[in-house]
């Protein structure tokens, strides 16, 4: 009668303990992770590592204490340099996200397998608001990278040459998008001729229209008041319109007669900023639209001339009047 060999306990055991001593390292790896650590592949998107079997890429060679032994499957290296052992481009900027900065990748990103692109344990904005408080980032009015949950048409997601991972400096980030003939001109309004858009505009949501961080009249007419143009007097003096007499808070006066005075508060036609101002750049002087706007289908030329002391205005097919600061004109 023959026997078979693995009959026999003892020489089954040899067999089994010789196979495992010949068995290369890494398949050894391969089997004992996928056999015991099956949870951790369960996403559609795997860590590449992973995918390959190659968990030692990551992990110290394991043991023969493991599982058993503590911390006997660790990393190879700590934790807060593991990932930047192959992700080098990722730290060579002056401003890191702050999980990137101390090491915390798994903040965003998960180690094994995600079902989102790049292992990320969710998708914008939801995986930005997992620190990010939602409501600062919200308003009546919403910029639209927000509105859509693209927080990366702005932002870096890992590091950046400027502060809050902006993908550009200043006005070059906004022209991204935005026409950059918003900027050109004869005169330029200086938030945008210095790239401070956020001077005037809220970032990310506003209460206001335009995602401005204050309120902005765009009736041409608009009885005056201290409050009544709150935007413009963030950096304008309020005299420049309240003072009926001044040397020195505008150039638009007749001698010491204040003429921003006069237009705003002309009784029951009290001209708001942005009746003649352009509030971004203008083919005229000091920011004068080239027409009038509002006035349904008239178009209304405006033609402003500055000269060295004062300047002229007509509108229409009214005649020019003049103003000059050191030797008024009588109308």
């Amino acid at each position: 009668m023959r026997h078979s060999l693995w009959a026999h306990p003892v020489a089954a055991l040899v067999l089994f303990v010789l196979g495992a001593i010949l068995l290369p390292d890494a398949a050894r790896a391969e089997f004992t992770c996928s056999i015991c650590h099956k949870g951790l592949v369960r996403g559609s998107v795997p860590h590449k590592p992973v995918a390959a079997g190659r968990c030692m890429d990551c992990h110290k060679q394991f043991n023969d204490n493991h599982p058993l032994g503590k911390d006997s499957m660790g990393f190879k290296v700590p934790k807060e340099n593991l990932c930047a052992g192959c992700h080098t481009h990722v730290v060579k900027k002056k401003f890191l996200h702050k999980p990137v900065g101390t090491g915390e990748c798994t903040g965003c990103h998960m180690a094994h397998s995600a079902d989102v692109k790049y292992l990320l344990k969710d998708r914008s904005p939801e995986l930005c608001f997992m620190c990010h408080t939602r409501e600062r980032y919200t308003g009546v009015f919403t910029h639209e990278p927000v509105a859509n949950g693209d927080c990366l048409a702005c932002h870096d997601a890992h590091q950046a040459d400027g502060k809050s991972l902006l993908r550009k400096p200043g006005s070059e980030l906004c022209f991204l998008c935005h026409d950059a003939k918003l900027a050109m001109g004869k005169s330029v309004h200086n938030p945008v001729a210095t790239g401070e858009c956020v001077n005037c505009h809220a970032i990310h949501g506003s209460p206001y229209r335009k995602l401005l961080k204050g309120d902005y009249p765009t009736e041409l007419y608009r009885p005056f008041n201290s409050d009544a143009f709150p935007l413009c007097f963030t950096c304008h003096d309020p005299a420049l319109a309240e003072a009926p007499k001044t040397d020195r808070v505008t150039k638009f006066r007749n001698g010491d007669r204040n003429l921003h005075a006069v237009h705003v508060n002309k009784p029951g036609k009290g001209r708001s900023c942005k009746m003649c101002h352009n509030p971004h750049a203008e083919a005229q002087d000091r920011l004068i639209y080239p027409k009038a706007y509002g006035f349904g289908s008239w178009d209304i030329p405006i033609k402003f001339e500055a000269t060295e002391t004062g300047g002229g205005c007509s509108v229409g097919c009214h005649r020019t009047l003049s103003y000059d600061r050191v030797k008024p004109v009588v109308h």
